[in-house]
């Protein structure tokens, strides 16, 4: 899978003046992976307003949640009836690198963080949470899971000149907000799912004479697309329906 980069251009971080982080005793963490840094894989505080440290232990805090495809949520509280619903205010530092599996899934409420600063996005890591605004996806950044936005609230997706693969399957799958999306004339693969089951899609960005290899399903379900755009996506190589 080819390396992308990812920015959200309307959500950047919350200065960390105005709340102080939390105490490195509200989270449970290790080393991460590559041994230069601290991997955050859950929150036991009690505030619902949750600034990461950017140090514990006088390393880096790069990572928040973990590898394995049994990951649990770092945001436990999102699995249980009796507050799966309440809101958070999420502030992440510039120090981390990489969102593991579930490193947000299902989080309700604001999540401050600049994507910019991200190399690696894993499974679930926004699912089914309140991330808004506009996905920017350039080359340097790796998704490592599948479904990393599906069910947020995220309007608009550019996907810049220079990416040629998107494959992780359902990266975007089920996002009722998404009314736009923008393909380069780079692109040449598109994984499944990718766009399943968006039904507020109206608008397909695409350079003539783009051809792109598609997986099963990539716009099934997007009942709202114009027959201009239909007609768009069908000229790249498009077969399944919508």
């Amino acid at each position: 899978m080819k390396k992308i980069i990812l920015a959200v251009g309307a959500m950047l971080a919350m200065a960390f003046a105005c709340f102080a982080a939390n105490p490195a005793s509200d989270f449970i963490y290790d080393m991460a992976p590559d041994g230069q840094g601290v991997m955050i894989t859950s929150y036991k505080g009690k505030s619902t307003t949750v600034v990461i440290p950017d140090t514990i232990e006088g390393l880096p805090v790069t990572q928040i949640g973990g590898n394995e495809d049994w990951a649990l949520r770092v945001f436990t509280h999102t699995i249980n009836d009796s507050s799966k619903n309440t809101p958070y205010t999420i502030t992440v530092p510039k120090s981390v690198k990489i969102l593991g599996n579930k490193a947000f899934t299902g989080i309700k409420g604001k999540i401050n963080i600049d994507l910019s600063n991200i190399t690696s996005i894993g499974k679930e890591a926004f699912a089914e949470s309140d991330l808004t605004g506009t996905i920017k996806i350039s080359k340097n950044l790796k998704f490592t899971g599948s479904e990393a936005f599906r069910k947020t609230k995220i309007t608009a997706v550019i996907i810049e000149e220079g990416v040629t693969e998107l494959g992780s399957f359902g990266i975007f799958k089920d996002c009722p907000n998404l009314k736009s999306i923008t393909l380069p004339s780079t692109l040449t693969e598109l994984g499944g799912s990718v766009f399943n089951y968006c039904p507020a899609l109206t608008e397909v960005i695409i350079p003539e004479g783009t051809k792109i290899k598609y997986d099963l399903y990539v716009f099934t379900g997007c009942s709202s697309l114009p027959l201009a755009a239909k007609a768009k996506i069908k000229a790249t190589g498009y077969t399944d329906g919508f």
